[in-house]
């Protein structure tokens, strides 16, 4: 092979590993940019020339995913060319800047006080990437969050310096930035913020204020409402909301349920999707972002109390998902940012960059919307048939591996000792009070989907879990199938694992 054969080849592997280090800023998560980070740091010392070419890169998410592949290279190859590459005053602020970052947060690194005279203003620097994350802002939104992120990963001394250069940005931009800072950060930075959002003369400070008031503590709530009443005052209004619907799905035997809000734009057939999944304990644990959508593509208007069925991407499963009134949909998901801040939960950075899409200059609500009222109780007339109701689709109580070889038998039978034990399961502490709130979520469900006598029969079969009847025929019936479908599914991953290579 020539020499003129290898360098070819050399250059199409740095174009693969440029490539490869420009991907890092595209991982789905922080599992998979380590991933990536862990297998690119293979390529040994092509991969530390690849990263010290992209110091001086924009974009917050590539400078942590430079970062993370750092932790996996060769220490003692990569800390002494960081450490060259900061002092090196050919290279602009921002990439000495960004190999200082790498040397501190990721490796653990001391700049000592020489080094440290010969970095740039960090100032400069600090209003640049500020700069920088609001202009790619306007068309990758969720780039605050990983601003967010990674500042508030920094020293509070740093934090307070970095936020007093935004607040003197001339940008009306910049209160999109603090709002994420202040939506991840504690109540003393919060308290800092909001009033320089007041600050703001422009539509974005109101939007952004109105997100924070459902993202802060609700001793926070006034300080917010005084910002909003003073922009006001001096005629600052956010643009008309558009109009915003709920759909939510009924809750499963897990306690999740979709929450779904749509938002039409002015123009005909143009709008947004929020996409969320609720969990009564947790909160909030999935959020997705649709922004600028054709809404035909949706479910269309329609009265409260109508049903839609949607069918999943990637999914033979139809959903079905109930009109709300918005009001009622907006305080749902509001009960699950407590429920989330009480689990000390981050937001999903959806919430926080479109929140405005809900949230924009409506009235703030009250603290609590009433559910609609409940008609009475049947009684015990409700049977093991309201588990075929759709509502009801593919509720299974969930059982251990542990559980099913304790309690194993050669031939299942209804009724026998195992299906015994399964009921016993359902109605001892905690399950009992789990499978009672999720019934009373589901009669929830059917009263807003105007299915009024099947909303009193799960009433009445929450009344005989609550007092913990073990021959009502919901409770067997549902004991029943979620002891053939576990033991069907520990069948299956047995096989798999018999018939898998070593």
């Amino acid at each position: 092979m020539s020499d003129q054969e290898r360098r070819i080849i050399r250059f199409g592997d740095r174009l693969a590993i440029d490539r490869a280090v420009k991907n890092l800023a595209n991982a789905r998560n922080a599992y998979e940019m380590d991933r990536q980070a862990r297998e690119l740091a293979t390529r040994g010392k092509p991969a530390l020339n690849a990263l010290l070419r992209h110091l001086d890169a924009s974009d917050p998410a590539l400078r942590g995913g430079l970062g993370r592949l750092a932790q996996h290279l060769d220490p003692e190859m990569v800390i002494p060319a960081l450490r060259q590459a900061a002092m090196d005053t050919s290279r602009t602020d921002a990439a000495r800047l960004t190999a200082v970052m790498i040397l501190e947060r990721y490796l653990g690194q001391e700049i000592d006080p020489a080094l440290a005279q010969r970095i740039p203003a960090s100032y400069d620097v600090a209003r640049e990437s500020g700069e920088e994350a609001i202009a790619i802002a306007e068309t990758e939104p969720l780039v605050l969050v990983e601003y967010a992120d990674q500042l508030l990963d920094e020293p509070p001394e740093i934090v307070h310096a970095v936020l007093q250069v935004i607040k003197t940005m001339e940008d009306p931009r910049r209160a999109r930035l603090l709002m994420a800072v202040a939506a991840y950060g504690d109540a003393s930075l919060q308290r800092d913020i909001i009033p320089a959002l007041g600050a703001i003369r422009h539509p974005l400070a109101v939007q952004a204020l109105q997100t924070l008031w459902h993202l802060t503590l609700p001793e926070l709530r006034p300080l917010i409402q005084r910002q909003l009443q003073k922009l006001r005052m001096a005629g600052v209004q956010a643009h008309p909301p558009g109009e915003l619907r709920a759909l939510w799905s009924p809750v499963n035997a897990q306690g999740h349920s979709f929450l779904w809000f749509i938002h039409h734009h002015q123009e005909e057939n143009r709008g947004d999707l929020l996409t969320l999944i609720l969990h009564d304990q947790l909160g909030m644990v999935y959020a997705s972002a649709y922004p600028d959508l054709e809404l035909n593509t949706l479910p269309m208007p329609a009265p409260k109390g109508t049903i839609h069925r949607v069918r999943m991407v990637d999914s033979h499963h139809q959903v079905l998902l109930v009109e709300l009134d918005p009001a009622l949909g907006l305080q749902m998901l509001d009960e699950a940012l407590e429920r989330m801040a009480a689990n000390e939960a981050p937001w999903p950075g959806e919430i926080v960059v479109f929140g405005h899409w809900l949230w924009g200059d409506r009235p703030l609500p009250p603290q609590q919307i009433p559910w609609p009222p409940l008609p009475a109780p049947q009684g015990k007339e409700a049977t093991a048939a309201l588990l075929e109701h759709p509502a009801f689709a593919g509720w299974l109580w969930l059982l251990s591996d542990a559980f099913l070889a304790a309690h194993a038998e050669k031939t299942l039978h209804k009724d026998g000792p195992s299906h015994e034990q399964v009921v016993n399961t359902l109605l001892d502490e905690p399950n009992r009070g789990l499978l009672s709130q999720r019934l009373q979520q589901q009669a929830r469900w059917l009263q807003l989907a105007r299915q009024h006598n099947e909303a009193s029969q799960v009433l009445a079969v929450r009344e005989a879990i609550d007092a913990g009847d073990r021959t009502h025929p919901f409770v067997r019936e549902l004991a029943w199938r979620s002891l053939i479908a576990a033991t069907a599914d520990r069948a299956m991953r047995q096989t798999l694992r018999m018939l898998s290579p070593e």
